[in-house]
């Protein structure tokens, strides 16, 4: 077999998208962070899926309201007070090791759902659920 028998994949031609970029650094930040462990991007419905003290979790990225996963700039985020399980694991392990990293300007959760605000100002929405 010669190389011209083999179709190469040109990256500059053929990028992943930008979605698949950000879950990419996404599963790479939460591998970094030493609360996780067992960090993968293949999970089911290619979530991230890691492991924690708390059990394994799959992150999802969501669908915006305009169809898209990066949804447009929007003003500071407020808090949320919301207790549970996906909440204390967003918390305790998700939410620090975003803000470590220079592209998360900052973080929202609500119950299951964390919203990652990048600093280009665009955001993004998860839902935090128990992987099987």
């Amino acid at each position: 077999m010669t190389h011209s028998d083999i179709s190469l994949i040109d990256l500059d031609k053929s990028p992943l998208g930008a979605v698949d970029e950000e879950a990419v650094r996404l599963a790479d930040v939460l591998d970094a962070h030493p609360g996780t462990s067992g960090v993968t991007d293949s999970g089911p419905e290619g979530d991230i899926v890691f492991t924690t003290a708390a059990g394994t979790w799959a992150l999802d990225l969501r669908t915006g309201p305009d169809g898209e996963v990066f949804q447009n700039p929007t003003g500071a985020p407020a808090p949320a007070a919301v207790e549970g399980p996906a909440h204390e694991v967003l918390r305790d392990v998700v939410v620090p090791a975003l803000l470590a990293h220079p592209a998360y300007r900052a973080t929202t959760a609500d119950g299951d759902l964390l919203t990652v605000h990048l600093a280009t100002g665009r955001h993004y929405t998860l839902a935090l659920t128990p992987a099987a």
